[in-house]
């Protein structure tokens, strides 16, 4: 939670980019609705059954706390056109992404194809 609650804070640098901060919890709706109005500025998904998780190819085998499957922390930057530019998923499961680090990848991978580079 502390690495939506960075993002949230940032979420003036995410609008100038036109970027939307997408999660994918893997939590029920209700808890899932309790955090959306924690971090209004993004969109928080759930998926308690992990159907997008497991389309996406996120799932962590038995690494949760009581050896239960959970998602990978990762990062993927979708284009406008629906594209994968990039993605982030750090060697450790407790390591997160900063927004400075997210804010240089969407600079160096997105800028490029909406200015035709």
């Amino acid at each position: 939670m502390v690495e939506l609650g960075e993002f949230e804070k940032r979420h003036a640098d995410f609008e100038k980019r036109n970027v939307r901060i997408m999660a994918i919890a893997n939590d029920d709706v209700e808890l899932t609705k309790a955090t959306q109005a924690k971090f209004s500025h993004l969109t928080i998904v759930s998926d308690a059954d992990m159907n997008m998780a497991n389309a996406i190819q996120v799932i962590h085998k038995s690494a949760g706390p009581a050896g239960e499957d959970v998602n990978a922390p990762t990062t993927i930057l979708v284009d406008g056109t629906g594209h994968v530019r990039w993605l982030f998923r750090a060697d450790r499961f407790m390591e997160r992404l900063s927004p400075d680090a997210l804010l240089a990848a969407i600079d160096e991978n997105l800028s490029r194809t909406s200015s035709g580079r």
